[in-house]
């Protein structure tokens, strides 16, 4: 999606906002879906927090790289969809509410691919209400396998905190999460993709 929102710089009102990292691990043991769960870290609590909403728009769930200017199967360079999104929530401290995510996503290499390593862009957009209040980039790096045309593969551990008591009520932030695509890729999934539904978590 067209990036229109604010830079990723907490310098400013740092204790207010959410933070957004990477941690660097993989996705080894997250395997609770955003439904509230994972908790557990603070002996105050008897259920473990709930997290925020999570959508994935339809319209940027699809990631299409095309060689040149045509969208001809002969010049697709490699396909990209977002296939499960998984994470938990936890305590952080008594005003510190931590969501961890990450993407599982199906790569398929096209006939025009001339490289052995593709770097897929997506993003996690913070909104608190209906305002874009953070917004990161992260970059996926795959290898294509030798012997396979498609493959799956899952992104690093992303943690986001945010500055509301961990607690087991809806807050009124969520988050928007798919492949950052060009305005040209955007226009294209907009015009040619039939648009899912997709459940938010």
């Amino acid at each position: 999606m067209p990036d229109h929102s604010m830079p990723y710089d907490l310098t400013r009102l740092r204790s207010l906002l959410p933070r957004v990292t990477a941690t660097g691990a993989l996705a080894m043991g997250l395997t609770m879906a955003l439904t509230g769960c994972g908790g557990g870290e603070s002996a105050s609590m008897d259920f473990a927090p709930a997290c925020p909403i999570t959508h994935i728009p339809s319209e940027a769930a699809d990631y299409y790289l095309y060689k040149g200017k045509t969208t001809s199967f002969s010049d697709l360079v490699a396909r990209a969809s977002i296939v499960k999104l998984e994470g938990d929530c936890l305590a952080g401290g008594p005003k510190d509410l931590k969501t961890r995510v990450v993407l599982h996503i199906t790569v398929e290499r096209g006939p025009a691919s001339s490289t052995e390593v593709l770097n897929i862009p997506w993003f996690i957009a913070v909104l608190h209400g209906d305002r874009i209040v953070n917004k990161h980039i992260f970059r996926h790096s795959v290898t294509f396998p030798a012997n396979l045309a498609t493959f799956d593969t899952t992104t690093k551990v992303i943690t986001i905190d945010l500055p509301i008591p961990p607690r087991n009520v809806d807050s009124d932030y969520r988050f928007e999460v798919g492949f950052q695509l060009s305005p040209s890729q955007l226009e294209y999934n907009q015009q040619h993709l039939k648009r899912a539904t997709y459940l938010a978590y």
